[in-house]
């Protein structure tokens, strides 16, 4: 009987035990919730309540020399598709939207196929997580309607972005280069910058634009939204937002006026080549492609680099498609995208015998007033075979000359001999004596130009020759070095490579008494839109000296301006009129034999001797004589250095006019500076 009684106390007691077991636990959770973590929680809702958008910062401009812009921004409307939304569609759905989005496209101004929208968005060069851009510069009454039909353009989306305006369309554009959304590989490089990239950011992908990528980005700002549980957009929160601070400016050492007369006569010395008739075995002039590089030879600071073809950043403005990049890449177009300057390596031809000759000197084997007996031929002694003569150009004899008449001439047997003689004296003077004197002067390195991609060029020696036969014996009959390798490479030939840049520098290393700077392409860095507020600027770089002997030095300049003013001398037909008086010239021919093509010509002069201010170096790919092709570019430049012709005024869009008499309105109709080049004399063959 009392176990009946005590049996609901126990059970009871029991189910008290459990009921506060049960709710220990739960206060406590709620006491941890409530209180120790009270902070961390509403942390996590606020952030439940609100998304931060990075607003992209405008790029700062890039300007020429004297503050001419030559790029800024300009806002374009683009229509993109997200491939993740897109992908998600029906295979039908996918059609028709694309359908629908082609029309709409082509009826309001930028015409689209379905097969060309889908290539775009099928584009691999795109990020997986950003938008594809597929049409670009959109009209308002496109925006307007794509997102009133929304419902019509599942995944499409239209949008107002800063891109990047070229006010002179293609002009230095090799200098300038292109931007492109970053990539995955330049995400991770650049994780830690303190401007911040994400995804479907734009980033400098080549020249001016990739180099001085950390001023040109600005800073990106931020868009803070307070959204609703379903995460739309309720406000901005204007007191946590921050604005973006646009990149700062970079001033260019080019000026653009130079700049565009040397791609205008570049562009039309080609043309001229390609309807010049050649004579007896000569192959036909392509003149398909070159370069033409000014400098100022006392800070190294670079004027003009013109590169031809030449391709337009404009097309790089919210992605370029892979079949125009495909094109500008491609050999039948000869590769615009190439900056022929720095990336171009060439034969020298005898430009080379510049430093050729300067070696012989400093080495002792030759003297500048020693005689040579030139008969147009020189065989190497001791050698039986079809390949032990040398022959000057058409085997014209010189007579006597020395080294100031060899260097106006273009003696090649003079030279020919010099090349014998080091490597007959190699016991004495080692194998590549010659190739170090030439090497003081920068070539077979790169130059230091802040510009990417350049070529080191090529300065051949024996140990170099042996190293390539072993890697590569099935492209050398021997490893070996020979008397009549020397002999080739004192007049630039054989695997003697240099880039236009690389010729100038060497050629103003030599005009300036020694001193090897590095080029500068840019001057400052200075605030955005405060030209005033310099951040940083450019100093000359110095990378070498050459010491010279004054009576060397004397005697090869004396035959550089015998080129241009003298009796015989290779331009100086070309040079014909110019006021050699007042602004000599200085300069050297080059003529470069390339199997299978027709001559690469070449020239490098700087004036006015011996101070000069310009130094001008030309190389014409497939274009005959240098005296003939190449000449009378630097010609029409130095008349403009000179003050003989005024230096034209180039307009908007990128055209060079003459400029108008005092008081008169510029006529764009006017003869183009470039029209004289014809007009210019011929000069002699080398």
């Amino acid at each position: 009987m009392s176990q009946r009684v005590e049996s609901p106390r126990l059970r009871l007691g029991v189910l008290g035990i459990v009921v506060i077991a049960l709710f220990v636990p739960l206060f406590a959770r709620l006491w941890y919730l409530q209180v120790l973590s009270s902070e961390s929680f509403t942390e996590a809702a606020e952030a439940n309540r609100i998304r931060v958008v990075q607003v992209e910062a405008p790029r700062g401009r890039i300007l020429d020399r004297d503050g001419t812009v030559l790029v800024d921004n300009r806002v374009s409307i683009v229509v993109t598709v997200d491939r993740v939304r897109f992908a998600e569609l029906e295979d039908a759905d996918r059609t028709a939207m694309l359908e629908r989005l082609a029309a709409e496209l082509s009826r309001y101004g930028s015409p689209a196929t379905v097969e060309q929208l889908q290539d775009r968005v099928d584009d691999v060069r795109y990020s997986r997580y950003a938008p594809v851009p597929v049409a670009e510069d959109a009209t308002e009454e496109l925006k307007i309607y794509i997102e009133e039909h929304q419902e019509l353009f599942p995944s499409v989306a239209v949008e107002r972005v800063a891109v990047r305006r070229y006010p002179y369309g293609t002009r230095a554009a090799h200098v300038i280069g292109s931007v492109g959304e970053i990539n995955d590989e330049e995400l991770e490089e650049r994780a830690n910058k303190p401007k911040t990239y994400i995804r479907g950011n734009q980033i400098g992908k080549t020249g001016v634009e990739r180099i001085y990528e950390d001023d040109l980005r600005g800073m990106p700002g931020q868009t803070v939204f307070e959204v609703d549980a379903m995460g739309d957009p309720v406000r901005i929160l204007e007191d946590l937002s921050t604005p973006p601070i646009p990149g700062d400016d970079v001033w260019l050492t080019i000026d653009i006026e130079t700049q565009a007369l040397s791609e205008d006569l570049l562009a039309q010395a080609l043309e001229d080549a390609r309807n010049r008739r050649v004579s007896g075995d000569n192959l036909p002039n392509r003149g398909n492609a070159g370069s033409v590089v000014v400098t100022d030879p006392r800070n190294g600071e670079v004027l003009a680099m013109a590169s031809y073809p030449v391709f337009d950043p404009a097309d790089f403005v919210n992605g370029i498609s892979s079949t125009r990049w495909e094109f500008l890449n491609s050999d039948e177009a000869d590769k615009p995208i190439l900056n022929r300057a720095i990336q171009g390596v060439y034969a020298p031809g005898s430009t080379y015998k510049l430093f050729t000759g300067l070696a012989a000197m400093v080495h002792g084997l030759r003297t500048p007033d020693q005689p040579f007996l030139d008969q147009g031929t020189f065989t190497i002694e001791d050698c039986r075979g079809p390949g032990c003569t040398f022959r000057n150009a058409g085997s014209k004899a010189y007579g006597t000359v020395d080294m100031r008449r060899a260097m106006t001439v273009s003696s090649d047997a003079y030279f020919y001999s010099i090349g014998a003689d080091f490597w007959n004296n190699r016991g004495r003077l080692g194998d590549e004596a010659q190739q170090e004197t030439i090497r003081t002067f920068g070539f077979g390195q790169e130059t230091g130009v802040p510009l990417p991609s350049e070529q080191d060029g090529r300065v051949p020696t024996p140990q170099q020759r042996k190293a390539q036969y072993e890697a590569n014996p099935e492209l050398f009959l021997t490893g070996d070095w020979f008397t009549g390798d020397n002999v080739i490479m004192t007049i630039g030939q054989g695997d003697v490579g240099v880039t236009p840049l690389q010729l100038a520098n060497g050629y103003a290393t030599f005009a300036n008494g020694g001193t090897r700077y590095a080029p500068n392409i840019a001057r400052k860095i200075t605030r955005s839109g405060s030209p005033d507020t310099i951040k940083r600027s450019f100093e000359p770089r110095i990378n070498g000296r050459v010491e010279m002997d004054p009576v060397h030095r004397q005697a090869l300049l004396d035959g550089l301006i015998g080129v241009t003013t003298r009796d015989g001398g290779t331009a100086r037909a070309t040079f014909a009129g110019f006021p050699n008086d007042t602004f000599p010239v200085a300069g050297k021919t080059g003529t470069a034999e390339v199997d299978g093509k027709a001559d690469t010509a070449l020239f490098a002069a700087f004036g006015p001797a011996p101070a000069p201010e310009f130094q001008v170096a030309i190389v014409l790919e497939e274009s005959g004589f240098g005296g003939t092709a190449a000449a009378p570019v630097a010609r029409a430049l130095f008349d403009v250095f000179a003050g003989v012709a005024p230096m034209p005024v180039i307009q908007p869009g990128g055209a060079l006019v003459e400029p108008p008499l005092e008081g008169a309105e510029v006529d764009d109709t006017a003869e183009r500076p470039a029209d004289r080049l014809g007009q210019i004399a011929e000069g002699g063959a080398d």
